[in-house]
């Protein structure tokens, strides 16, 4: 896929995930379950640090070739993620999605022709995250 194809998937990962988020009750957003242990609003804060990360990665990636810095997550990192997250309101983390989306976006966007491994980040990070997670926030909050 090219640029546009890969802004357009995620353009419409992103529209599929906002209206799974919306569709659910906003008595079932703390509620943990959606997957083992997390809340809806623990995914939607998943997605908003994974975006910005990528946002950030691909910068860095435009401006100075070193490439993004990819690699597993360790727990005790993942747990002061969710942490982070979980000391922020509804309201809050949504704005950071949507934020740290569109600096993901810009950030791809700005490369005539992605590198694989700006495709990958933006790949995963994104519309990877947003397919994954709204089939489990549809399945949730059904």
């Amino acid at each position: 896929m090219n640029r546009e194809e890969l802004l357009e998937r995620e353009d419409g990962a992103w529209s599929e995930l906002a209206a799974a988020i919306a569709a659910v009750p906003s008595d079932r957003l703390e509620v943990e379950g959606v997957v083992p242990g997390w809340s809806i609003h623990d995914l939607v804060w998943h997605c908003a640090y994974w975006a910005d990360y990528a946002g950030d990665q691909l910068e860095r990636l435009a401006g100075t070739e070193l490439g993004a810095s990819g690699g597993e997550v360790e727990d005790a990192a993942e747990a002061e993620i969710l942490a982070t997250g979980r000391g922020m309101g509804w309201n809050e983390v949504m704005l950071k999605l949507e934020q740290n989306r569109e600096r993901a976006r810009a950030a791809f966007s700005a490369f005539v022709d992605p590198p694989d491994a700006a495709v990958a980040l933006f790949t995963e990070e994104t519309f990877g995250h947003y397919e994954e997670h709204g089939a489990e926030i549809r399945a949730f909050g059904a």
